[in-house]
Order: C-alpha cells, then structure tokens, then sequence
C-alpha cells in the first residue's frame, strides 16, 4: 500500500477516536456471521431466547428440560443437596487451541462451571471426573446413556454434567501473532486506547455445549451452545484460566459466558427433586440410601420409593425404556452419616430389583 494511503487511513483512525468511547463502544459492535447456533437480529443486536440484547453472548436454540416434578419454588425439599458428576469437556477441534497453549481448557472449563455452581447454587454437590465422554456424533444415544448411567451409578450421581469445546479460533491469527509494520502499530494503538472497535482483527470465538442428563435414567435435561468472542492480544503461552488469561478481553468474556452457562444449569438443578440410589438386600425393609448429611438430610427424614424399571424396545436393538414407579412406600431414615444413610422401609414392603429413594 503506498505510504499515503497508509497514512491518510491513519489520519482517519485517528479523527474517529476524538469521539467518546461511549460512542466507539455503541457503533463498533462486531457482528458475526449467520451460522447454525446464532441469526444476526436487526440495528447490529443479538436475537435471544425471543429477546433482542447487545451483549457479546449468543446461546443457541438448544435447550431441552425434562423434570420428574416441579420443583422451582421454594420448597424445603430444594435445600436438599443433589450430587452432580462433571466430566471433562473434549475439545471438538484441538488444533483452534494451540495460540496462547490454552489445550488445559478441558480440565479448566468445566471446573469453573462447578466453582460456579458451589458459589451461586447451594443445591449441588459436584464431582470432578478427569475423563470426558465420547463425541455423541461417534456413539448412539442408546449407548451414550448406557454410559451415562454407569458413571452415574459408579460415582453415586444423581445427574451427570457432560460437554464439548467446540472452537477457540482466531478470526485473524496473523494479526496478533505475525503483523505487518502498519498492523503492529496499529495494535499498539489500540492497546493503548483500549477501546474496542471495528479496526482491530485480533478477535477470537470461543464456543462450547453444556449437556446435563439424569444419572438414573440417562436423559437429557438441558442442553444448550453458548458462544462468544473477545480480543486475544497475548502472544505468549500464558495458558488457560492463568491471570494473564483473565486480564485479556478474552478472558473476561470467557469468564462472563461461563457464569451464564452456570447460572442456566444451576436453575435447572434446582427444578429437580432429590433422588438417591437405593441398596437394599431382597427380603429385607433395611435399606442403605446413597446420600447423607453431605446432602442436607437428618434422622426422621421421610423419602418416596420408587422403582427403577428398564424394558427393552421389541423393535430397535439395543433400544430401551426406563421408568420411574411409584411403590407407595415411604422409607424414614434412621441413621444419616456424611455420604449414606440408613433407612427403613414402611410396612412389610421387600424390594427386589432397583429402586431409588425421592424427596416429597
């Protein structure tokens, strides 16, 4: 580019940052492109949830809840703790990583989610898993619950949260990482000022699905994409969730999408009712109930039993049904020790088969 073009572009750059930065921040909103999990809204402004907002944050149309009761209110039941089993979240492309060796996202990300959710939601007990479940587009759904159901009963997990890294690329990698003269300048004018506007190529996404599923019966109670994106002007290898992350404009929109994701996920926690693992030997009403005071329960406390049944599809292999019934039996808990507790069972009820104890 001739030398006076390149600095009649400058002179304009610099006219435009005599206007407020109010004014920078209103006009030079970047607007991606129309992709499957967002639609770009009219007057440069985010379409979400039937809602129009200005926010960097775009949440896809997935989002599925399935709940035995309603239980949002404020019921003395929600104060029950549910246990939560958090897996690793795979990256989908693992190469969109490499700038800044931010590849320890899958450990680090859902382990804010859980910080999140022991912070703001004190209805959840989370685990952390260091495995992460197969891709859902290399496993069926039979499967893909099957698998979901053992972790869950391995760990003694009323529900289990799963989820993928889906992209973490740069728009313009050259810019921050091999700039020209003009661009180099230009960045360091743009890091001086720190206003964020049009002008600036080093932006970068960052995308990530959620997916809470019951433990018990491997359903999914909520699923949604989340997705933003935020200046990335960090050339070394700073790593993921370190302080230099988070002082980026990345990181505080990482930072910003993940308290969503939680707060979302945390509100449907809260709309499920406590449900614990039932061990009992056949023939006996003594039973061992996989939750204790780590849960919030006490002795006296009285439970609902139900049985866990799974038929098999006559017309789909490896295809099955799991349903919860109600046996109209109350199980009082007699001992609570910090994870289990022991229980009787009213009447002369004997179960044989699974069953599951729940909160009125």
């Amino acid at each position: 580019m001739p030398t006076h073009s390149r600095l009649l572009g400058l002179m304009i750059i610099l006219a435009g940052i005599q206007v407020s930065a109010h004014a920078w921040a209103k006009a030079d909103i970047f607007i991606p492109k129309k992709s499957a999990s967002s639609q770009e809204a009219p007057d440069n402004q985010y379409r979400l949830n039937n809602q129009t907002s200005s926010a960097a944050v775009v949440e896809s149309k997935i989002d599925n809840h399935k709940t035995y009761s309603n239980q949002c209110g404020g019921s003395e039941t929600n104060s029950l703790q549910k246990s939560l089993l958090v897996t690793n979240f795979p990256r989908l492309t693992p190469n969109s990583s490499n700038a800044g060796r931010l590849n320890d996202v899958e450990q680090q990300l859902p382990e804010l989610l859980s910080q999140q959710l022991i912070s703001k939601h004190k209805a959840t007990v989370p685990t952390q898993l260091n495995e992460s479940l197969p891709s859902p587009s290399l496993n069926s759904d039979a499967m893909l619950t099957q698998q979901i159901q053992r972790l869950a009963r391995a760990q003694h997990s009323q529900l289990v949260l799963s989820g993928n890294i889906v992209d973490m690329s740069m728009t313009h990698p050259e810019a921050t990482y091999n700039p020209g003269v003009y661009t180099r300048f230009l960045n360091g004018l743009f890091d001086f000022i720190e206003v964020k506007n049009r002008f600036d190529k080093r932006d970068r996404l960052f995308s990530f699905e959620v997916n809470l599923r019951d433990g018990f019966t491997g359903q999914t109670l909520f699923s949604k994409r989340y997705d933003t994106y935020g200046l990335w002007n960090v050339t070394d290898e700073v790593g993921f969730g370190t302080p230099i992350f988070w002082k980026s404009d990345y990181g505080q929109q990482v930072k910003g999408l993940v308290k969503k994701a939680a707060k979302d996920v945390g509100d449907v926690i809260q709309c499920q009712p406590f449900i614990a693992q039932v061990d009992a030997r056949p023939g006996q009403n003594q039973i061992i109930l996989q939750g204790g005071a780590n849960n919030g329960l006490h002795s006296g406390d009285t439970l609902t039993l139900y049985q866990l049944i799974v038929q098999g599809s006559e017309t789909e292999y490896q295809q099955h049904q799991v349903r919860l019934v109600n046996r109209n039996a109350e199980i009082e808990l007699r001992e609570v020790y910090p994870s289990h507790s022991v229980g009787v069972i009213s009447g002369t009820t004997y179960l044989t088969g699974q069953f599951l104890a729940v909160a009125p």
